[in-house]
């Protein structure tokens, strides 16, 4: 086949151009459609542990030379209200620096003294509240409840009044002891009683022999038996007809021997069923009644008081000592307690006051 020429190719294409023919372009290629962008991740943080704080902490401080039989009345007395203002509750025998924190909020201390001032000081936030301990000065996060202990002439002196109150031409004794300043203090207390309910105790009604009421009989605290049986004797012997005996003198036997011979009895304590009927009331402090009457305003913040031990009768003998001479010894004892009657001792000696 003869090859076509060059200007043959050229004239073939003018003519397809004039006639309208054109030859299909190459498609131009489309691209797919491009998917959103993925939306960026957001890192979620992981969530935080966090410690829930413990409740604020009430401690009993008693270190092992305190009064246990105490420690074990208190720990159940201190419970409810301690744990019913929010607080955990322990028993601690002693307290160390780095104890005294901001959750500390409460100690109550038992005698001995475990440097109550000392820890007081270090821990403004704390309240402290001391019972029984002696030698201490409030402060405004300290409380002493009962610093000066049992006032014995406080205790002589309300017996006094007792006795005279009740007995018939004021016959009456107290029986003590002679070689501690609480024993003579009680004894002095009961003296400056009588004589202030009945100024000199006479009655024209009572028949010689005249003794000089009241009387008193005392002994050592190393006195036996038979030598308590010999002071009771004494009072018997004497018609005395109601005697106050000092807690911690006599015996047994000498309280038997008083009740027998129709001898009515004030002391301290729980009477045995046999003294009942001559048992007038026991005299003595409530020292878990004083805690629980001034522990509100301790957890409120009220610190600061000194306040004694509130004295108290119990074990009364209505068929003794009535309802209406029972009101009227009250008000001696709250104007006692309040310090508007003095009852004249010395508390270094326990004998009277030099005037």
């Amino acid at each position: 086949m003869k090859p076509i020429s060059i200007p043959l190719l050229v004239l073939l294409s003018l003519l397809l151009a004039a006639c309208g023919t054109v030859l299909p372009s190459a498609p131009t290629p489309t691209l797919p459609p491009t998917a959103p962008p993925a939306p960026s991740a957001t890192l979620t943080p992981l969530p935080t542990a966090t410690t829930t704080p413990l409740p604020p902490l009430g401690v009993l401080l008693a270190g092992p030379e305190s009064d246990q039989a105490l420690v074990s009345t208190l720990q159940g007395v201190l419970y409810a209200p301690i744990t019913e203002a929010g607080m955990r509750w322990q028993v601690r025998q002693r307290l160390e620096a780095q104890d005294l924190d901001s959750s500390l909020r409460l100690v109550v201390a038992l005698p001995p003294d475990p440097g109550l001032a000392t820890l007081a000081a270090a821990a403004p936030q704390t309240q402290f509240l001391a019972v029984g301990i002696t030698g201490l000065a409030p402060a405004p996060n300290l409380t002493i409840l009962g610093a000066q202990g049992e006032r014995m002439d406080q205790q002589g002196f309300i017996a006094g009044v007792m006795a005279a109150m009740i007995t018939p031409e004021y016959r009456v004794g107290v029986i003590s002891i002679a070689d501690t300043v609480e024993g003579r203090s009680a004894r002095t207390g009961f003296l400056n009683g009588v004589t202030f309910f009945c100024g000199l105790c006479t009655d024209p009604r009572f028949s010689p022999p005249y003794y000089g009421y009241p009387l008193y009989f005392e002994l050592n605290s190393s006195a036996v038996s038979a030598e308590w049986q010999a002071a009771a004797n004494y009072m018997i012997d004497h018609m005395v007809k109601t005697i106050y005996v000092y807690p911690g003198a006599g015996d047994a036997a000498m309280l038997e021997l008083l009740a027998s011979s129709g001898v009515n009895i004030i002391s301290g304590g729980t009477p045995s069923q046999t003294l009942q009927d001559r048992w007038v009331a026991s005299l003595g402090t409530d020292s878990i009644a004083a805690l629980q009457e001034v522990l509100p305003q301790v957890l409120n913040g009220e610190g600061g008081q000194d306040l004694p031990l509130p004295l108290q009768l119990t074990q009364v003998n209505p068929s003794l000592f009535s309802p209406g001479k029972q009101a009227s010894i009250q008000e001696v004892l709250a104007e006692l307690l309040a310090g508007y009657i003095d009852t004249g001792v010395d508390l270094a000696t326990g004998e009277n006051r030099a005037p």
